[in-house]
C-alpha cells in the first residue's frame, strides 16, 4: 500500500521541482542582464563623459589661444613688439595651425628689426667678454644695405656674418635674410627677367618666413612663363594657351631673351596660323592672324595674312558642278548573216475595174 502511494506521489514531486528550476533560471538571467546593462551603461557613460571633457578642454584651450592672439595683435599695433612676439610664439606652440599666427610673428620680427637698429655700445665692466666688434660691424653694414635696398650686398654681408659667428643675433639676422632674399627675388622676376634665379631667391626666403601673397603670385607667373616658353617651336597651340593666361595680367613679364609675355602670345598666334595654313585650314589660320593683329599690325606678315584670307574666302565659294559627258552607246553587231528584206505587197483598194477582172487574183465576193 505504501509503495503504491509513493509511486503515485513521485510524479507530483517531480512536477513541483520543474517550476522552481525555471524560476531560478529566469532570476539568474535577469541578474546577468542587469550586470551587463550596468557595465555597458557605465562604459558608454564614461566614454561620453570623456568626450565632453575633451571638448570642454579644447574649447577652453581655443579661447585662451584666441585671447592671446588678439592681445598680441593689439600690442603689435601699439608698438609693444616684445610682448606681442611672446604671445604669438605661445599661440604657435599651443596651436601651430592657428590662422594668421605665423604671419603676425614674422611681422613682429621685422618690426623689431626696423625699430631696434643695433648700435655698438661699450660695456662698462672689467669682466673679460668676447670681442664681437667684427660681427657687430658686419651686422650694421648689412642693415645699412637693406635700408639702401642694395639686396645683393646685404645678402653677401649676412653670409660673411654667418660664416664668422652663426649665433650672433640669429633672429634679427633671419629677418634681414628674409627681407633681402624676398625683394631680390621679386626684382629679378619683374625687372631683370631672371626668372629662375628669382624663383630660387623666393624659395630661400621661405626658409625664414612664409611668403606674402604678392611675392608668391610673381613666382607663379614666372613658372607659367617658363612652362609656355618650353613649348616654343614645338607646340604653338600650347604656347598660345599658356601665354593667353599671362599677358592680360603681366604683359611685360619677360625672360633673359627680353621677349615679353604679350609678344610671345602674338608671335605664337602667327606661327600657329602658319601651321594651320599648311594643313589647308585657312579659315582657322585667318582667326589666329586676326587675334595677332588686334595686338599689333605686323607689316612683315601682311602678305601672308592676305593670302590666307583669300584662300579662306575661296574655300567658302560653292564649287560649280559640271554635267557629265554624254557617251554614245555603240550598236551591237550580230555575227549572223542578215536576212534579205522581202518586198511587201500592198492590197489595192477594190474598184469597179478590179472587181470584174479575174486576172487580178482577187476573188470577188459573192
Amino acid at each position: 500500500m505504501n509503495k503504491t502511494e509513493n509511486q503515485e506521489n513521485q510524479p507530483i514531486q517531480i512536477k513541483e521541482k520543474k517550476p522552481k528550476q525555471k524560476r531560478l533560471m529566469f532570476i539568474l538571467i535577469g541578474v546577468l542582464l542587469l550586470i551587463i546593462g550596468s557595465g555597458a551603461g557605465w562604459y558608454f557613460g564614461s566614454q561620453q563623459g570623456q568626450l565632453l571633457r575633451t571638448q570642454q578642454r579644447d574649447n577652453v584651450e581655443f579661447e585662451v589661444v584666441k585671447t592671446q592672439f588678439e592681445l598680441g595683435v593689439r600690442e603689435l599695433e601699439e608698438g609693444r613688439y616684445e610682448n606681442a612676439r611672446k604671445r604669438f610664439e605661445y599661440v604657435i606652440r599651443i596651436k601651430p595651425d592657428y590662422p594668421g599666427a605665423q604671419e603676425k610673428l614674422t611681422e613682429v620680427l621685422i618690426a623689431q628689426l626696423i625699430v631696434n637698429t643695433p648700435t655698438p655700445v661699450p660695456i662698462p665692466t672689467l669682466t673679460p667678454t668676447p670681442d664681437f666688434r667684427g660681427e657687430q660691424e658686419l651686422f650694421d653694414q648689412a642693415w645699412q644695405f637693406i635700408l639702401a635696398e642694395d639686396w645683393d650686398q646685404a645678402i653677401y654681408t649676412l653670409d660673411l656674418l654667418r660664416d664668422k659667428n652663426l649665433q650672433f643675433n640669429p633672429v634679427e639676422a633671419d629677418g634681414m635674410y628674409y627681407i633681402a632674399l624676398r625683394n631680390r627675388g621679386v626684382r629679378r622676376i619683374l625687372q631683370e627677367g631672371s626668372l629662375e634665379p628669382g624663383m630660387y631667391d623666393l624659395a630661400l626666403s621661405e626658409r625664414f618666413a612664409p611668403l606674402d601673397n604678392d611675392a608668391d603670385g610673381y613666382r607663379t607667373w614666372a613658372r607659367y612663363y617658363l612652362t609656355g616658353a618650353s613649348y616654343w617651336g614645338i607646340d604653338w597651340s600650347q604656347v598660345v594657351a599658356i601665354f593667353a593666361q599671362i599677358y592680360p595680367s603681366f604683359p611685360n613679364l619677360h625672360d633673359s631673351s627680353g621677349m615679353t609675355a604679350q609678344e610671345r602670345y602674338r608671335v605664337g598666334l602667327i606661327k600657329w596660323g602658319d601651321a594651320l595654313a599648311l594643313q589647308e585650314e585657312y579659315c582657322l589660320a585667318q582667326e589666329k592672324y586676326e587675334l595677332a593683329f588686334m595686338l599689333f599690325v605686323d607689316e612683315s606678315v601682311s602678305p601672308a595674312a592676305t593670302a590666307i584670307f583669300e584662300a579662306c574666302e575661296k574655300s567658302k565659294e560653292p564649287e560649280e558642278t559640271e554635267a557629265p559627258p554624254v557617251t554614245q552607246t555603240p550598236t551591237p553587231t550580230l555575227s549572223t548573216t542578215p536576212e534579205t528584206p522581202q518586198p511587201t505587197e500592198e492590197t489595192p483598194v477594190p474598184t469597179e475595174e478590179t472587181e470584174g477582172n479575174p486576172g487580178s487574183g482577187v476573188t470577188p465576193s459573192p
